[in-house]
């Protein structure tokens, strides 16, 4: 647990330069929303969605609301941000 408390990678996250979702519950105990909020601030572009209602397994607890924002970045997310390239 020390080493992911210790692990920061803050520095490296204005260079991510993909469309970028950050979800959280807003009532997660486990990650406080707060984090999430931070992270997203540090992504330039990153859209930031906070599930009224859910704790740490949004997913799983607010389904429709979840597949909702996934939806909409794939949506928006240029066909140039596709994972891997051709080989």
């Amino acid at each position: 647990m020390a080493a992911v408390v210790r692990h920061d990678t803050t520095t490296r996250l204005a260079h991510v330069g993909v469309p970028t979702l950050v979800v959280t519950g807003a009532e997660d105990r486990l990650v406080p929303p707060h984090n999430s909020r931070t992270l997203a601030a540090l992504i330039q572009g990153a859209e930031h969605v906070e599930i009224q209602g859910a704790g740490h397994c949004f997913p799983f607890e607010k389904l429709e609301e979840t597949t909702a924002a996934l939806l909409s970045l794939f949506r928006r997310a240029p066909a140039a941000a596709t994972l891997g390239s051709p080989s």
